[in-house]
């Protein structure tokens, strides 16, 4: 059974749960799949072990804090230690994968936004492949920065005292310094390299294309489970 198909069984067999052991399991299971790094199939082979213990407890009268005790994220800590990392190989695959996506995504934009920017103006259609790698780098980094950030926020809110406000503004600094970082970093880069005339419909062409065969990668090799 691989992650896809284990993440909806859990989700089926943890509607028995009472409301106590539902809240309870429920933090445990994002604490754990926010865990970067980690097997994913091992994370939620994991999870539906705990969910089975947790399940068993409850047929027989007791809670879900008697069995994993009242520190539940120190618990989480030490099993997820012992777990397995993701392979590099599988990752690298991954990355890749998010990457083509990311680029497809970016193509479509840029081709629609030139087609309708031409029907008013006529714009620089001119591309530097040096510049354009540049700052897809930037784009790539920026974004990664911010799941890893979001995720680690995430987890560490898990089994704190929420407090709506401060946490309002951490979402809210983040998604401002990055779309300033998205939309004026990739200005200060000059142009350099091969210069290319790439119309809004080269774009699109690529885009599309771009995504097709991700889609079909993705079919193939099964990189989302």
């Amino acid at each position: 059974m691989n992650a896809k198909e284990l993440i909806q069984l859990n989700n089926r067999k943890s509607k028995v749960l009472t409301k106590e052991n539902e809240e309870y399991y429920g933090k445990m299971l994002v604490y754990i799949r926010t865990s970067i790094g980690i097997s994913e199939q091992q994370s939620e082979e994991l999870l539906m072990e705990l969910l089975d213990h947790i399940i068993e407890a409850q047929n027989e009268g007791r809670s879900a804090e008697d069995v994993f005790g009242e520190n539940p994220s120190a618990y989480c800590n030490e099993i997820i230690k012992q777990l397995p990392k993701e392979p590099g190989k599988s990752t690298g695959f991954f990355i890749v994968f998010l990457l083509l996506q990311l680029a497809g995504l970016i193509a479509l934009i840029n081709g629609i936004g030139d087609v309708l920017i031409h029907y008013f103006k006529n714009n620089n259609q001119t591309v530097y492949i040096g510049t354009t790698f540049v700052a897809f780098f930037i784009l790539v980094v920026i974004i990664f920065l911010d799941v890893f950030l979001i995720l680690k926020w995430l987890q560490q809110s898990v089994y704190k005292v929420s407090n709506k406000v401060k946490d309002f503004f951490s979402i809210f600094f983040i998604v401002i310094i990055s779309l300033l970082g998205m939309i004026f970093l990739p200005r200060f880069i000059p142009p350099f390299g091969y210069a290319i005339e790439v119309g809004g419909f080269v774009y699109l062409i690529f885009g599309a294309a771009t995504l097709i065969i991700s889609k079909w990668l993705d079919h193939k090799y099964h990189f989302t489970k």
